[in-house]
């Protein structure tokens, strides 16, 4: 049986937001004491007011986390210029690559090419998003409808699959949705955009 409190948080708002404002009309007949109605619209108030600072957390986050990745891309770009002619340089031995740690790995893995693979399906009411982690600690999703030029942050998850419960945009109104992922390490995004994936999501 389908849960009456919807999974996502913006759906979750206008739920709370709906219950807080219309419990007093009802409050009598269903026979709830106006100590129960000031709880209830309390519960729905503190939960709005948590769900609507974690939103602003987030974007924040979002934004900070945004000037770090162009900052790493700047300096680590400069940093493996300066490196490689250092290694060019005759008089670079191996013990000052090993005092410099700059030793390679031997990994084929480059952080700034790195693409990740993903996958999507419909699996009941929501959206099933796989994909593979390679040697970074996990992805940012990213979605919209098919038809729109922008890009909505959806998610991060560290393990494969994630389970995207975003309602339909208008109940009842079937949309095409398109996916795509950036690897994640060290909280940084890095490397290139995955292939875009789409599915018809019904609700």
């Amino acid at each position: 049986m389908a849960d009456f409190i919807p999974p996502a948080d913006d759906a979750k708002i206008i739920w709370l937001t709906n219950l807080r404002d219309t419990i007093d009309a009802h409050a009598t007949t269903l026979g709830i004491s106006a100590a129960r109605v000031t709880q209830i619209k309390a519960w729905c108030n503190d939960l709005v007011t948590q769900i609507n600072a974690t939103n602003t957390a987030k974007q924040a986050w979002l934004a900070v986390a945004a000037t770090k990745a162009t900052q790493e891309t700047t300096s680590i770009g400069g940093l493996r210029g300066e490196i490689n002619q250092w290694k060019a340089n005759p008089a670079c031995t191996d013990a000052i690559e090993a005092a410099l740690k700059i030793v390679g790995s031997g990994s084929s893995f480059d952080p700034n090419t790195y693409k990740t693979k993903i996958s999507a399906q419909v699996v009941g009411d929501h959206v099933l998003l796989k994909f593979g982690k390679g040697e970074t600690d996990g992805v940012n999703f990213y979605w919209r409808k098919k038809g729109e030029t922008v890009w909505k942050f959806l998610s991060r998850d560290t393990n494969s699959p994630y389970n995207d419960h975003t309602p339909l945009t208008t109940p009842g109104v079937p949309e095409v949705r398109e996916y795509q992922a950036y690897g994640v390490l060290d909280d940084v995004q890095i490397g290139l955009a995955s292939d875009i994936v789409s599915v018809t999501f019904g609700g």
